[in-house]
């Protein structure tokens, strides 16, 4: 199953030192199309890195035209991981569960803190301490 997609990208290969950006204009979990600038010469085989999905796939050209690239995973790519609604989902809920348990410290830490007039004066639940 293709999933559209528009997902920045970048070609990396001789053991990473060359780059060059591209856009993956869809993905499936056996391979991709690329959009990448038709003046760029691309080897046989490369890693395409996905920031966006914290990912880098193994990857062998394919066929190539014009601005377009095909290219096979070295490696099948989990299914869910191609489909960007299901990944943009799993990231959110992980990034709710760090941003709670970042909550969660800062309000332990800030038992810790000595407290001061001014804060007395912003917090109306202090005044009823004194």
């Amino acid at each position: 199953m293709r999933s559209r997609s528009f997902l920045k990208a970048t070609i990396r290969f001789y053991h990473r030192n060359v780059t060059i950006d591209c856009i993956v204009r869809d993905i499936s979990p056996t391979g991709a199309k690329l959009e990448v600038d038709r003046t760029h010469v691309l080897p046989q085989e490369f890693d395409l890195e996905v920031p966006q999905r914290s990912a880098v796939y193994p990857c062998e050209l394919k066929w190539r035209k014009e601005n377009s690239a095909g290219v096979h995973f070295k490696e099948n790519v989990d299914p869910a991981v191609t489909h960007y609604g299901e990944l943009a989902k799993a990231r959110i809920e992980s990034l709710e569960k760090e941003n709670a348990a970042l909550r969660l410290e800062v309000s332990r830490l800030r038992l810790l803190l000595p407290s001061s007039d001014e804060d007395r004066a912003r917090d109306p639940a202090a005044k009823h301490d004194e």
